[in-house]
């Protein structure tokens, strides 16, 4: 302690060096005080928690690094926990605010969760503590005065609230969400009723206690329970109408059911036996050994008492006018069906429109009242309850959902046109609002079923190694191979019965954590299968699995789908997709919500026991699903039947193996749905209007725009299940094999639950892992190469086909020039991406200049989309197809290399080329997202046919007169090719032939077709086949197409000019505080857009921001001051691209930087010379 008041007195420096190392200190001194309140007290006396405070004000603590803003947190929980006096001056310091702005910042971030619990902590530390302890009676009291004393201590704490609800109904472990409980119970005890209201119409606390009543966790449910008496005993009335709607009055009576049906048959509910004591969690001064504070039958006599004295009324049950009104429900979904079924052939007349709308509107308006956010409305258990969700996929399925096989019906098509129909009518209710200011009504479905889906927390454990590791959250690729050395389970195989025709391995084998039965079966099958009169069916299987025990560890054996062999463990059946690993895991700690490995895990032999698999004739719904679709797909004319939301709805079940009977399926399947309605919203409603405009409801073909629109993709994210996955990824054997079941059903299935950020770095932990199998190196190295900037693509064709599958990373430098590293690496591909945009290339739709006149760049104002080329024609304007053939390969390479290096590109691509990368099928309305005139005639012109094909069908009219906005398609004067590229014939001899009315449909089809596919075919899977190179093109099928463009280009916005100093450093002569680095910001928030990519581009190689903006840019920018011989004013600023170290002069004037500035940036791009 001798060494205390130097330290504190460091804390007052403006040095960050000296402060991290104070703090670091000081964490020492308290850890060796033990706690002494005595020694605790010195370091308050000299004002050291008004000294950390300080350096928190302002959002100072922002710009702390990670390990001093930890220490600090952690030195104030321990002061706190230990000295009312403390606690007192953090009050009045303010420090609930503070605690509100840490716990918002990492909250949203889904990062951190350490800094969140340590938040939590030093929450609880300030409040006087409910369990009673003898030994600390004297604080105990102390603390509840300085609180009772001061009315506004109580608001603050009061205030915090909201937050700390928050943080508890996304927490990730039971652990967090314990402490969270926890402190929520000690700040209900000290609410008012008034307050306890206005939380609780705030952020409805009741349907969260309803979550936590649900869980298996003894520990939470306690004082669940105990919050729910507290809050009856201050406000019944109130709450005993909100606990009844919101389900908290129904999980109490489970929870009495379950606890009196385990105490009659001696058992305990959840084996309790094996879940982990959470009592003392928050207690810095007890042993982990001391006995559970739940005692035996705890949990029953809370919920009887509860039931007894608060939960039973004489009168009659309040009348709730929704949720589990069973006869609203089926009355709105028996009016959907009607909605969408076609009228009869007599009332089909233009009466129908009107009537069309009028439902449309009573229906709109039922279900906004149904699903409204404002009281009385549906509580997310009246929602459930209801059984909403089964009939809303009943009805949009056509009743698949209730029919687990897939429909064997004689006509598919007229199938998929009624799905599509109800998908149709459905994207209109969903989305259409009255005025600008109300909520869609599938804004408010999706929270509905998003909360849902928080109920079966338990569905997704989150699996924790003995010892954690925390990686770093970051936003650039990691190349994390795990652990030192591959992680093995010891797994003994024994067959289930001596009557099968199979042999007993017996024997003991050592299998990766990725492992699964489809996988082990390729080793094992060769070893049980017993030679019988069938030495052929013998000598086959052990050909197939070459008589040799390779790696078992990837995830699907390789992409062999085996079905011989059956497996269990314990008499449990075990998932042919999940590894052995978690299923042995899951089985061994049965009724725990988060599993945590035991050491000893490792050194058991687990037994497994196989049997032959009865042989089954049963085609999957996918499959004959795919088998039909192919054979009508082009029949439907609309690509959203091949995306598997579409697949899912049709069938009536998800993709994969997910297990039915799981209480989160039914929600997981209507999400899926509903993403994908609201995805495709925009295909759904045009094709909907252009059959109305064929029936004669719209007659001008200007009323064909659509104008509902979806909501925002991150409505779907879950930002519990993103907690999950994010506390996941950081155990230490994640990149091992310790990925549960269902973060990958997840991230394949449903990737939109999960936040972007989470899903890059699932990707990056997961896909560059696979691109290292088998591959010689290490993945830090660096491979350099050499290349001429005067023939950059040859020179980058050349490196990419020799290098582009090495693991290594790749840094380029140029030719007689004195730049290498990082920042020539970023300006080379940012040279390449630039230089496949030129003119004369023959890539990209608006290039029509010839290869011997080529200038400039393809201005394409909505994104580059491939110029389609006829098979016809093998060159054209003295360009040859197999150059750009070649030319999208090396793109393919360019796009590949970037994203696994972290590379940021310059190459504004279309959202439609984006879809294609992701292998996402384009149909007509697409065209308008990159060329909006051909898109919109195009259009126009299926709306024609359609009109046409109406008429036929109904009357004898031929529809010969068939005009085109009162002009003749004679008088059109257009012929059978490409528009744009009249040397692209669509049919042989197509400059001959005319469009009429009765080819309009050929000519329609045949546009699209070489705009959307024969045209550009060969040029797409060069482009596909070059990513494939490095890594399979399908693991970048979690994103979107917004999300791909960030990831290769990294942000379009331009810098938040208010957070510049956050995210720039100043050094070697240059603080916050100096005059030149104040002018300095002054002009970069100055800047415009063009200025700042120039900028960006001077200083680190690209013009373009990385994925996740100047916060992400590493090394961190940072201004130093430039020593200059001569006149300061005289020299120019200069740059370091790999360190991003920016050398600044300290000029005279604001206006002479500026200058100095733009001709430095202008004069210093396309090469590297400047020092």
């Amino acid at each position: 302690m001798e060494a205390a008041p130097g330290l504190c007195a460091l804390l007052q420096s403006t040095d960050k060096t000296m402060i991290d190392s104070a703090v670091s200190c000081l964490v020492l001194v308290s850890y060796g005080a033990s706690g002494s309140a005595k020694h605790m007290e010195k370091l308050y006396e000299l004002n050291a928690v008004e000294a950390m405070m300080r350096l928190m004000e302002n959002n100072g603590w922002k710009s702390l690094s990670d390990d001093t803003l930890s220490g600090i947190l952690g030195l104030l929980k321990d002061l706190a926990s230990v000295s009312a006096r403390v606690a007192k001056s953090l009050f009045e310091l303010n420090i609930c605010d503070f605690l509100k702005q840490m716990i918002t910042y990492y909250t949203l971030s889904h990062s951190d969760h350490n800094k969140v619990q340590m938040l939590i902590e030093l929450i609880y530390y300030l409040m006087p503590p409910l369990e009673r302890c003898d030994h600390r009676t004297e604080l105990i009291i102390a603390k509840k005065n300085v609180i009772i004393e001061e009315s506004r201590y109580v608001e603050q704490v009061a205030s915090i609230l909201t937050f700390i609800i928050q943080v508890a109904k996304s927490a990730a472990l039971s652990s967090i969400c314990y402490s969270c409980v926890v402190v929520i119970r000690n700040i209900v005890e000290l609410s008012t009723p008034s307050s306890l209201v206005e939380v609780q119409k705030t952020v409805n606390i009741s349907s969260l206690l309803a979550v936590w009543l649900a869980r298996k966790n003894r520990h939470i449910i306690f004082q669940t329970l105990n919050i729910s008496k507290t809050l009856l005993k201050k406000h019944q009335k109130f709450f005993f109408e909100t606990f009844i709607k919101e389900g908290v009055k129904h999980a109490i009576d489970t929870i009495l059911a379950q606890e009196k049906d385990a105490k009659s048959n001696h058992k305990q509910r959840g084996k309790n036996l094996q879940e982990s004591c959470l009592c003392f969690d928050l207690d810095l001064d007890t042993s982990t050994d001391d006995a559970c504070r739940i005692e035996k039958g705890a949990i029953l006599k809370l919920s009887e008492d509860i039931k007894k004295n608060f939960l039973v009324k004489e009168t009659a049950k309040p009348h709730h006018r929704f949720g589990c009104d069973f006869k609203s429900i089926k009355e709105l979904f028996s009016r959907l069906n009607g909605h969408a079924e076609p009228p009869p052939a007599k009332e089909q007349n233009l009466n129908r429109s009107e009537k069309d709308q009028e439902l449309c509107k009573q229906l709109s308006d039922f279900s906004r009242q149904l699903l409204s956010d404002e009281l009385p409305s549906t509580s997310t258990f009246e929602f459930v309850q209801s059984g909403s969700v089964k009939h809303l996929a009943g009805y949009l399925s056509n009743g698949a959902y209730f029919n687990s096989n897939i429909r064997n019906c004689q006509d598919f098509l007229g199938e998929l046109k009624e799905v599509k129909n109800r998908l149709q009518k459905f994207t209109h209710l969903a989305l259409t609002v009255r005025n600008q200011s109300s909520v869609k009504p599938l804004g408010i479905l999706v929270e509905k079923l998003i909360d849902a889906l928080h109920v079966c927390y338990d569905s997704f454990p989150v699996i924790l190694a003995d010892e954690q590791h925390t990686r770093e959250s970051t936003m650039i690729p990691l190349r994390d191979s795990g652990t030192e050395g591959p992680v093995d389970l010891y797994i003994k195989f024994s067959r289930s019965s001596t009557k099968e025709e199979l042999d007993n391995y017996n024997s003991v084998l050592p299998v990766y954590l990725s492992s699964t039965p489809e996988s082990i079966e390729e080793v094992l099958w060769p070893e049980i299968c017993r030679r019988t009169g069938n030495e052929s069916a013998y000598k086959e299987a052990t050909q197939e699995a070459n008589g040799s025990r390779t790696p078992v560890g990837l995830r699907n054996g390789g992409g062999r789908k085996s079905s011989r062999l059956k497996f269990s463990y314990k008499g449990t059946h075990l998932q042919s997709s999940t590894t052995f690993f978690e299923s042995i895991l899951r089985s061994m700690h049965e009724g725990q919500t988060d599993i945590q490995i035991d050491p000893s895990f490792w050194d058991k032999d687990h037994k497994i026991v196989y049997r032959r698999r009865n042989k089954s004739k049963k085609i999957s719904s996918q499959s004959s699903y795919n088998t039909q679709l192919s054979r009508v797909h082009e029949k439907l004319g609309i690509s959203l039947i091949k995306d598997p939301f579409f697949s899912t709805i049709f069938t009536g079940k998800l993709p994969g193996d997910l297990d039915e009977s799981d209480p989160s399926y039914n929600f997981l399947f209507m999400l899926k749905v509903l993403e994908g309605l609201n995805r495709f919203s925009y295909h759904l409603s045009m094709d909907e209007r252009l059959c109305k405009f064929s029936e004669g409801y719209l007659q001008a073909l200007d009323d064909l725009m659509v104008t509902i629109s979806p909501i925002p993709r991150d409505q779907f994210v879950s930002s519990l299940l993103t907690n999950k996955l994010e506390q996941q990824m950081q155990d230490s054997l994640f990149g091992d094999g310790l990925i549960p079941s269902w973060c990958i059903h997840l991230v394949e299935t449903c990737p939109f639950l999960l936040s972007f950020e989470a899903r890059w770095k699932y990707f990056c932990l997961t896909a560059h892992c696979s691109f290292m199998t088998d591959k010689n190196g290490s993945s830090t190295e660096t491979k350099k190469y050499r290349v001429i900037r005067s023939k950059i693509l040859e020179c980058a064709a050349s490196m990419f086909n020799k290098h582009g599958s090495d693991t290594k990373f790749i840094e380029v430098e140029f030719g007689g020039e004195a730049g290498t590293g990082r920042g020539p690496t970023f300006e080379f591909y940012t040279t390449v991406s630039h230089e496949l945009q030129k003119m004369g290339l023959g890539m990209w739709r608006g290039d029509i200049t010839s290869q011997e006149n080529k200038a400039g760049f393809v201005h394409a104002p909505f994104g580059l989309f491939p110029q389609p080329w006829s098979s016809a024609n093998t060159s054209s304007r003295g360009i040859s197809l197999s150059d750009v053939v070649q030319k999208f390969k090396l793109l393919g390479h360019l796009v590949a290399r970037s994203v696994l290096d972290g590379r940021v590109l310059d190459i504004p691509l279309s959202k439609a080329f984006y879809k294609l990368m992701l292998e996402h099928e384009l149909d007509i309305y697409d065209i308008p997202s990159f060329d909006p005139e051909l898109g919109k005639t195009v259009i126009e012109f299926q709306a024609l046919v359609k009109r046409k094909k109406f008429l036929e069908e109904r009357t004898s009219n031929l529809a010969a007169d068939l005009s085109y906005k009162n002009v003749r398609f004679e008088d059109l004067c257009l012929d059978f090719t490409l528009p744009g590229n009249p040397e692209y014939e669509l049919v042989p001899g197509g400059s001959e032939k005319m469009v009429t009315p009765d080819n309009l449909e050929e000519y329609v089809s045949s546009v699209a077709d070489a705009t959307l596919k024969s045209g550009i075919s060969n040029q797409i899977e060069a482009f596909k086949a070059g990513i494939n190179e490095v890594f399979a093109l399908k693991t970048l099928q979690l994103f979107s197409e917004d999300e791909m463009e960030r990831i290769l280009c990294g942000e379009q916005d331009s810098w938040a000019s208010n957070k510049l100093e956050d995210h720039i450093c100043f050094d070697h002569g240059y603080d916050a505080n100096s005059p030149p680095i104040i002018s300095f910001l002054e002009i970069l928030r100055e800047f415009g857009r063009e200025d700042q990519r120039a900028f960006m581009h001077f200083t680190t190689g690209s013009p373009q921001l990385p994925l996740g903006g100047l916060a992400s840019l590493d090394p961190k920018l940072t201004i130093v001051r430039k020593q200059c011989d001569g006149k300061v004013d005289d020299e120019l600023p200069s740059v370091n691209t790999c360190r991003h170290f920016f050398k600044l002069p300290p000029y005279s004037s604001k206006e002479i930087m500026r200058q100095k500035l733009k001709y430095a940036i202008k004069e210093g791009l396309g090469s590297f010379q400047l020092s």
